[in-house]
């Protein structure tokens, strides 16, 4: 079959997402640097590109209360950013509780500013959604369908946060790959409702609200369904990851971690979203050199990849952590800090630096990585070098 390209932003590619998936309802409200997303979806919709219905809200946090109804029997989408995430704070934990695989599009907005950083996911990180990331536009397009198959699947049956940052990825053009719609149908099975709605399924029903509301069920059982749920994710993210790699021939890393030219290195720096993408340039400066560095970017943030930190410990003697968000009052950043805990058991633990970079837009440049991965370097030949937290 033949390829089609497109230039395209950001945006255009997930609501590409949305409509290869074949979504049936879609919550809009609109909100810098998200809008387009839902803007994009109206005109399919009203031009018979896609067969769902588009209903526009009040505010996000009605956006994601009606999501939340619609996903109980059709595959439902929404998008927002920043403010609009946090206003959607409340129902969130009700889409998980409820064990509903709903898709949403975050496009990355910092809590205190028009321009990106994570807090903004990182402010949700527990209210038990899953979380991946994307460096570029096809990998937005990408991750957006693999993100309804791993929330899909019987295993997982969680709600899924995939998100790129506002501006740098949403407004900025670049080619994109369009896979076909008979080969996503194919990749992608139609929607099976995670509830029973017929007389004939009652009993079913009458367990899932019994497990819900009884007094007489340990009250803790929906965070540990929950807890297994999550983790159960990471089988599953890499299976879709490599399935989809069979359909399409794009994959990325193993679906959790992708290990950017790691092999024979004495340090490595950790990322996400597009300073993961900036880095691999500076890597490739720096390996010219002969520089014995290489560059792990996180694919997903929820759940979070401790196995695969655990292994790459046994071969980085350091590992220099960059963090678009603040933990505050923490020493150090929110994925520095699940390292570090990830870390914890291993008999032999590698440096570990981190780096606050990227706030409120903060431009991260290659020079910037480089004088990163050079400090990082220094810690893995044994230098003490300091601070241990940096605001880069």
């Amino acid at each position: 079959m033949a390829k089609k390209f497109e230039v395209m932003v950001g945006n255009k590619a997930v609501a590409y997402a949305a409509k290869l998936a074949r979504v049936r309802y879609v919550s809009a409200f609109p909100i810098t640097p998200q809008t387009t997303i839902v803007q994009y979806l109206a005109d399919m919709i009203a031009n018979g590109e896609i067969d769902a219905d588009y209903v526009t809200m009040e505010g996000e946090l009605s956006c994601q209360a009606s999501a939340i109804t619609a996903s109980t029997t059709v595959r439902s989408f929404t998008a927002t950013s920043g403010p609009g995430l946090l206003y959607m704070h409340h129902p969130m934990h009700m889409t998980s509780w409820a064990r509903l695989p709903l898709v949403m599009a975050v496009v990355h907005r910092s809590t205190k500013g028009m321009q990106p950083d994570q807090m903004d996911t990182m402010s949700q990180r527990d209210t038990g959604w899953l979380m991946l990331e994307a460096q570029n536009s096809q990998e937005l397009l990408d991750t957006g369908i693999m993100s309804f198959k791993i929330a899909e699947d019987p295993r997982v049956k969680l709600p899924l946060i995939f998100a790129g940052d506002g501006y740098i990825l949403s407004y900025t053009s670049e080619p994109v790959e369009i896979p076909a719609q008979e080969e996503v149908d194919a990749f992608l099975p139609p929607y099976k409702r995670p509830y029973p709605m017929f007389p004939e399924e009652a009993a079913e029903a009458h367990a899932l609200m019994s497990q819900m509301w009884n007094p007489y069920v340990d009250p803790q059982k929906v965070w540990a369904d929950q807890q297994e749920a999550a983790m159960n994710a990471k089988t599953v993210i890499k299976e879709v990851n490599a399935e989809f790699e069979k359909w399409f021939g794009r994959s990325y890393g193993n679906g959790l971690v992708e290990e950017y030219k790691c092999e024979n290195v004495d340090a490595v720096l950790v990322a996400m979203g597009t300073i993961a993408s900036t880095a691999k340039t500076a890597i490739d400066q720096m390996q010219r050199d002969g520089k014995r560095v290489g560059l792990v970017a996180i694919k997903s943030f929820k759940p979070f990849p401790e196995e695969e930190f655990q292994r790459i410990a046994g071969y980085a003697k350091a590992m220099g952590v960059i963090d678009r968000n603040v933990s505050t009052g923490t020493m150090g950043g929110i994925t520095f800090t699940e390292i570090r805990h990830s870390l914890y058991d291993v008999d032999e633990r590698p440096a570990l630096i981190n780096f606050h970079a990227g706030m409120r837009g903060k431009e991260v440049r290659v020079e910037d990585l480089k004088r990163m991965a050079e400090k990082t370097l220094k810690a893995a030949k044994g230098e003490k070098v300091s601070p241990m937290v940096e605001w880069a």
